[in-house]
């Protein structure tokens, strides 16, 4: 990984082989990242996606094992029991120019992952929400 820091975030590349959400996960400790938002672009292989299943209350979860655009990549950093989360959400093309996306979990990096981060003055943290079963934005404002 190489990254450069700007006055509101940091732009970053992931080099081949890097696995994203553990290297971006050890990117936000290390540079004490509270609150974020992203976006990148890239090609990635061995995806693994996500759809929720609002009755079930969990992810249904796909692996794609192929080589795919990294066509759009958006997402946000919030904080989990004082933990970085990164939630994302990409969008992957394959070599007929077909698209498909849902939630990201993970993926390899197959050429190069660049990443846009804008860092927010604040902490967000995820509470678990009973409704959905899913750890939510805990927000104090109103």
């Amino acid at each position: 990984m190489e990254f450069q820091q700007f006055e509101q975030g940091y732009v970053i590349r992931l080099q081949k082989g890097e696995a994203v959400t553990r290297s971006l996960h050890d990117f936000f400790r290390k540079q004490q990242i509270s609150a974020a938002i992203l976006w990148a672009i890239g090609a990635l292989e061995k995806v693994r996606l996500g759809y929720f299943d609002r009755q079930q209350k969990q992810y249904l979860e796909k692996e794609f094992p192929g080589v795919y655009e990294l066509v759009s990549f958006t997402g946000n950093v919030s904080r989990v029991d004082g933990e970085p989360f990164l939630h994302a959400h990409a969008i992957l093309g394959d070599p007929n120019y077909a698209t498909f996306g849902g939630h990201f979990f993970e993926g390899t990096v197959a050429v190069t992952m660049e990443v846009v981060l804008f860092t927010l003055p604040s902490i967000i943290q995820r509470k678990l929400d009973e409704e959905t079963g899913l750890k939510l934005w805990h927000l104090t404002g109103k």
